[in-house]
């Protein structure tokens, strides 16, 4: 399995909540307007890195694999 930066982030946070992300994505609740705000910053971040790394490869991930 690969880890994004927000699936690597739970794993320090919650070692079963990357768990259940990965094998039971029906019993996490959904994000409230905090995380949905840090989703956001990561976007924004993402997006200045690949404006500085103008040679490096985006890597898609599909979370529904």
């Amino acid at each position: 399995m690969n880890l994004s930066k927000s699936l690597y982030t739970k794993a320090i946070q919650c070692p079963k909540a990357l768990w259940l992300k990965k094998y039971n994505k029906e019993v996490p609740t959904p994000p409230d307007a905090t995380a949905l705000a840090r989703f956001e910053t990561g976007n924004v971040v993402g997006e200045l890195a690949c404006q500085l790394f103008l040679n490096a490869k985006e890597v898609i991930y599909n979370f529904d694999d």
